[in-house]
């Protein structure tokens, strides 16, 4: 017991400070933007702790895997809010810029080409889009376009765990090998 709280206070710790230095990286100072960016950093945390459940790869890879996709999955985080930028503030929480529908043209593009590092960024970038999605579940959902919140909730929920999932699949074939397809 007391390893695991051991273990989780060193992740948390590791969570904060990647969040902090990617946060000063891109010179944002948002507490918004520190809220999205860190549920994206502790999100891929979980992800690529399913892979050391398994009997995965050496340690080596996986961690360098994983910093290979910070960056991405920071950028994954901001794409959803690029919509304030390029739409305004009154079109916040477009139903384009809160979906997965970049991410899903991507994830087939790199499915196509079979690029590793270009593999891995995109999942990277998936699970940042994917945390932003399901960090917004708890924040007051409305999707512009999607006449309800029940509505907006199951858009944000569907596309969230679908970009998971999509991110997820290619990062397992590529660190436990071709027997996990």
């Amino acid at each position: 017991m007391k390893e695991n709280v051991l273990l989780l206070a060193i992740a948390a710790s590791v969570a904060v400070s990647l969040n902090l230095l990617v946060l000063k990286l891109f010179k944002q100072k948002s507490v918004y933007r520190s809220e999205h960016s860190l549920v994206g950093i502790v999100t891929l945390m979980l992800v690529f702790s399913t892979f050391i459940l398994g009997e995965g790869p050496k340690e080596a890879s996986l961690i360098g895997t994983f910093l290979f996709c910070i960056i991405p999955c920071y950028l994954g985080t901001v794409f959803p809010d690029l919509d304030i930028k390029y739409l305004g503030i009154g079109a916040h929480r477009n139903i384009f810029f809160h979906s997965g529908i970049l991410f899903v043209a991507l994830f087939f593009i790199a499915k196509m080409l079979d690029i590793f590092l270009f593999t891995v960024f995109i999942a990277g970038f998936g699970i940042g889009v994917a945390s932003h999605l399901l960090w917004d579940l708890f924040d007051r959902a409305n999707i512009r376009g999607i006449s309800s919140r029940g509505w907006s909730r199951f858009w944000l929920g569907g596309n969230g765990l679908l970009c998971l999932l999509l991110a997820w699949m290619p990062l397992l074939v590529l660190i436990e090998g071709p027997a996990s397809r």
